[in-house]
């Protein structure tokens, strides 16, 4: 996930899925709650580590090491601007 634009797609999408839903009152607040929870600790780890593999930062093998310590911070700027 070279490309930075398909990127933001990625993890804005979920997102908006999730405020559409409940605006439409589909969703009870218990599952929002999870559905935030399982974006930001499981879905944006994920692909947050997918970027960094594809631009060669990390190994396959360590994205899921970005789930704690704040590694995710470690790499910002080539996450978001680069």
């Amino acid at each position: 996930m070279r490309n930075i634009y398909l990127y933001y797609i990625a993890i804005l999408a979920p997102l908006a899925f999730l405020l559409y839903f409940m605006r439409t009152d589909q969703l009870n607040s218990w599952v929002l709650i999870l559905g935030i929870i399982v974006y930001s600790i499981v879905y944006r780890t994920y692909i947050d580590g997918l970027r960094l593999v594809s631009k060669g930062f990390i190994e396959r093998s360590d994205i899921w090491k970005m789930a704690y310590n704040g590694r995710r911070f470690q790499y910002f700027k080539e996450l978001y601007f680069k």
